[in-house]
């Protein structure tokens, strides 16, 4: 352990031991970090750009993301969060499984299967009900950003009336090309309670829950969707940087290694445009007309 803090302290902190210069600043420690910005932000523009061919192989749409996010935009309209149903999660499942399997994308099937016959088949019984589609997305938060930007599809993720969420997602052909087809089903059973729903809603959501369900879901995202990687990756190496620079002309003051600041305040920049670019210029959502679809209704038993 007194070797790890050793090793911290001689990247981060001036000192005689490593002449005050830390190890983070010099030259090797500097181009390995701008070579793993420079990759991040490769690894993502290949991702969009095979995306954008309509090659799925590194598409990252996660189901549990996807509820999550969810239930994150209806907390910032101040709308009662859904629970997960496994009755709503088999009917998407099999409409998304249904439409990769014939390669369609619409809320009636080429049968002419409306939305709601995929809930009623697995019995779960509604009194309210709605359905959101999206196809060739990037990953779990451009298909929810793709569903806010749409009045439609907001108005069913934030619809007050709704206590449930279900969600499948299935590979398979579309227009000729390998496709993510995602299904979000949302619903209120026909015999549900307002106020049982609601207790169930915030049982759901306690602190200690919360803390580590947001930790693994976080690493899961780093780990699978190249958006969330890239800003996490050029976000911890200006975090580490600035950290550096705090200590490096802040701690010995009266000694001052200035050669160290031009190179390092180089990388901060070119990550910080990186970062720039990736939320104001790379697309956010696959350009394509039937990208999304959505079809709001109630229904009543």
């Amino acid at each position: 352990m007194k070797g790890f803090w050793q090793w911290i302290k001689n990247h981060f902190v001036p000192s005689h031991h490593n002449a005050y210069r830390p190890h983070i600043l010099r030259r090797r420690s500097l181009m390995f970090l701008l070579a793993l910005a420079l990759i991040s932000e490769g690894v993502l523009v290949a991702n969009l750009m095979a995306r954008q061919s309509g090659h799925d192989f590194l598409a990252a749409v996660i189901q549990s993301e996807i509820i999550l996010l969810t239930n994150a935009e209806r907390a910032q309209n101040n709308v009662s969060q859904l629970k997960e149903n496994a009755l709503l999660d088999r009917s998407a499942q099999a409409k998304a499984d249904d439409m990769a399997r014939l390669g369609y994308f619409s809320h009636v099937g080429p049968d002419g299967k409306e939305p709601w016959v995929w809930i009623t088949a697995e019995g779960y019984d509604y009194r309210y009900a709605g359905e959101n589609l999206a196809v060739r997305f990037v990953d779990s938060k451009d298909v929810i950003t793709g569903w806010m930007m749409s009045p439609t599809h907001r108005a069913n993720i934030v619809k007050p009336v709704y206590t449930d969420i279900g969600v499948g997602i299935a590979q398979g052909m579309y227009k000729g090309q390998p496709a993510t087809f995602v299904v979000q089903y949302f619903g209120k059973p026909a015999a549900s309670v307002q106020q049982p729903v609601q207790v169930l809603g915030v049982e759901t959501v306690t602190a200690p829950q919360s803390l580590s369900n947001s930790f693994s879901r976080q690493i899961g995202r780093v780990l699978s969707e190249p958006r969330v990687t890239t800003t996490w990756v050029l976000g911890g190496i200006i975090t580490l940087l600035m950290l550096a620079f705090m200590f490096a002309f802040f701690h010995h003051v009266q000694i001052q290694a200035h050669d160290l600041l031009v190179p390092s305040a180089m990388v901060v920049v070119v990550a910080v445009m990186l970062l720039v670019i990736n939320s104001n210029v790379l697309p956010s959502v696959i350009h394509d007309t039937q990208a999304a679809s959505v079809v709001s209704a109630i229904l009543f038993p």
